[in-house]
């Protein structure tokens, strides 16, 4: 039989789910952030496949984002126009915390003795008013190399109009021996800044890419291995790692991109499609709004403060996840988080030597995970070390453990409330007319809290929470996207212009499409308009090259952002875009037969603190449950790769799916 694989790296687990036409399983092992093939290995081991009888392997990782927030990625040289050399430093001047008169802007990838200034000049009109000579290619050739870099990044002035002096630097850079990254090629829109800081990016971490994309390939291919590993990218969709080890700063948010579009799969299956994704994990919680039936992207990312401006899932990231570690500050608060017990050593409960109170061991302490569980069905709980150390942070703050343990999760459902807000309130959605949809390994033991805060009318919990993100990726097509900045009013186009530019970015998506060896199966074009004189755009979705209809639909979408228009405004066209996807896999799921009610799911009663009351919670099985069973709360109900705690005030139904669909119970 062939498999398909899923393979989601996280701070914490790696988990892994593997679909055949028989059925799907899962593995959830402990990550291993030195090498994170070696879990992927162990994950391997616990399922009993081999590579060799893998169709398909899709696989989320974290190894371009830690060597980011590590600044562990190469040694690169940047070559820009003469006069921008200070660029990355200068940035926009903004500050990151506007009254904090201590702020430190983040130190940029590439330090200033490192960037080689060149003599040339392409004017705002496409016009060069410096050529480049040969004297001068010679000697930028010569000064790279005696700055020994490992990567280089190029990106000069209004190189994105006029490619011909980045593509004479390529070429005669690529003698180095080195990656060379050409903005020109990988980002050709405008503003500088946004621009070189995403080439720059890509050059960091591109040899580290290379070198573990190799080397998973070597490994598996020795094990017998004989399709592509495909990498989730930032944006939604996957690309071969030969692909994404030339374009890694498309995988900066790989993991928790395979979670939010595994997430609206979920919604598709109960005709779901306005949904709040959560995703709890180890060491942070990644909130995304999914808006018919897709989740938002945005061309305006950041991470550790360094902006990159690639189509990517528009996801909001807060440190707190189950591993985030509860103390007590200097003015005798509680906090928690944003430092994280990680993999090693986790949480005390794991009982792999963590020595300080995590949100995990809070949820022990409460009940609200089960004594009994084994996570990823192999790594029992030991609820005493858990108790020990939410004893010992509740003596420095003078209360009883179980009030101490009630707030280390209050604490941490009042951030995750705060990070929901920001992709919904904040940007002018009610998350009253949406379903949450918690998963990750600790989501659904905090849904209750966030649903009833926020309002949400369903929480859909899927079958297997801990797992989405693995089983994200199997539901993920091959992606390609395309981008060219216009920068045009909209009065001075025709729209055979944007037509031609439309189709020569389709027929460039579609051919590498192709090199992939799948066939394109579903096009999107869209448009990043603004009014003329605003410094920000909307990305507009306009199948057709109308420009009336483009100017029409901007005004909707802008007063749907921002709660109004200005339709008799000038309207100006800054980039046109395209995304060509293959065949979208199905989501692996399983249809589940009736039967199987609670009272026979149920194996045992425990007393749970829910409000700081303690209350009589049943135990329940998940996989007991048939479909069309109804559930009241409360109950801890137990899977192998997640808990879900379901409130007094909440009850739920088993969809044929699978899914547990949560909602607050009738009042007598």
């Amino acid at each position: 039989m062939t498999w398909r694989l899923g393979v989601d790296v996280g701070g914490t687990f790696t988990d892994l789910v593997l679909a055949g036409e028989t059925g799907w399983r899962v593995a959830k092992v402990p990550s291993t952030p030195q090498d994170q093939a070696t879990g992927i290995g162990d994950g391997l081991a616990r399922l009993d496949v081999s590579p060799g009888d893998l169709a398909r392997f899709a696989h989320g990782t974290t190894v371009a984002t830690n060597a980011v927030l590590e600044r562990a990625g190469a040694r690169v040289v940047l070559v820009t126009t003469a006069g921008f050399g200070d660029l990355l430093a200068i940035g926009r001047q903004d500050r990151p915390r506007l009254y904090d008169l201590a702020a430190r802007r983040p130190a940029p990838v590439v330090e200033r003795d490192r960037v080689v200034e060149v003599v040339e000049r392409v004017g705002s009109d496409a016009t060069v008013v410096t050529p480049l000579v040969d004297d001068e290619v010679r000697r930028v050739v010569q000064a790279v190399a005696d700055l020994r870099p490992e990567s280089v990044a190029i990106s000069l002035l209004f190189g994105f109009l006029d490619d011909s002096h980045e593509r004479r630097l390529a070429e005669a850079l690529d003698d180095l021996g080195v990656p060379v990254t050409r903005a020109s090629a990988l980002l050709p829109v405008f503003r500088e800044v946004e621009r070189t800081s995403t080439v720059a990016l890509n050059a960091y971490v591109a040899p580290v890419m290379t070198r573990y994309l190799g080397s998973l390939e070597r490994r598996l291919g020795d094990e017998g291995l004989t399709v592509p590993v495909e990498v989730m990218r930032s944006g939604g969709g996957t690309f071969t790692a030969r692909v994404a080890s030339r374009e890694p700063v498309h995988t900066l948010l790989s993991g928790p991109a395979a979670g939010a579009w595994g997430a609206a799969a979920i919604g598709a299956l109960v005709g779901a499609d306005r949904l709040l994704a959560l995703d709890v994990g180890g060491t942070s919680t990644d909130v995304t709004l999914v808006e018919d039936g897709r989740p938002t992207t945005t061309a305006e990312g950041s991470i550790d403060g360094l902006p990159f401006a690639v189509n990517a899932t528009d996801i909001h990231t807060i440190g707190a996840g189950g591993g985030s570690l509860a103390w007590r500050d200097d003015g005798g608060a509680l906090r928690v988080g944003p430092r994280s017990a990680g993999a090693v050593p986790g949480p005390a409960c794991y009982g792999r030597g963590g020595d300080q109170p995590t949100v995990t061991d809070a949820n022990v302490v409460l009940g609200r995970l089960d004594p009994e569980v084994r996570l990823g069905g192999a790594m029992p709980l030991q609820p005493r070390l858990a108790t020990e150390v939410v004893a010992d942070l509740a003596r420095q703050l003078g209360v009883p453990a179980e009030r101490c343990a009630q707030g280390i999760v209050q604490v941490t459902d009042a951030q995750m409330v705060k990070a929901l807000r920001v992709v919904s309130v904040e940007r002018g959605r009610d998350p009253r007319r949406f379903d949450l949809v918690p998963f990750g390994g600790a989501g659904p033991l905090h849904q209750a809290a966030l649903a009833r805060e926020l309002g949400c009318r369903r929480v859909l919990v899927p079958p297997s929470p801990g797992v989405l993100s693995a089983q994200g990726l199997l539901a993920a097509p091959v992606t390609v996207d395309r981008v060219r900045g216009v920068v045009r009013a909209l009065a001075d186009l025709h729209r055979d212009d944007v037509a031609a530019v439309w189709d020569e970015l389709s027929a460039d998506a579609r051919r590498e499409v192709a090199e992939q060896d799948v066939p394109a199966a579903a096009e999107r074009r869209t448009a990043d308009l603004r009014y003329q004189g605003q410094a920000f755009e909307l990305e507009v979705a306009a199948e057709q090259p109308d420009l009336a209809t483009l100017a029409a639909a901007f005004h909707r979408v802008h007063e749907e952002r921002y709660g109004f228009a200005q339709p008799e405004a000038p309207v100006e066209l800054v980039a046109l875009r395209v995304r060509v996807e293959g065949p979208a896999p199905p989501l692996p799921v399983t249809a589940l037969h009736g039967g199987g009610d609670q009272q026979h799911a149920t194996v045992a009663r425990r007393p749970v603190v829910d409000d700081g009351e303690r209350v009589d919670a049943a135990i329940v099985v998940r996989e007991r449950l048939g479909a069309g069973a109804v559930l009241q709360g409360p109950a801890v109900v137990v899977g192998l790769d997640a808990t879900v705690w379901v409130a007094p005030w909440q009850s739920g139904l088993v969809e044929e799916h699978g899914l547990l669909v949560l909602e607050e119970r009738p009042s007598n």
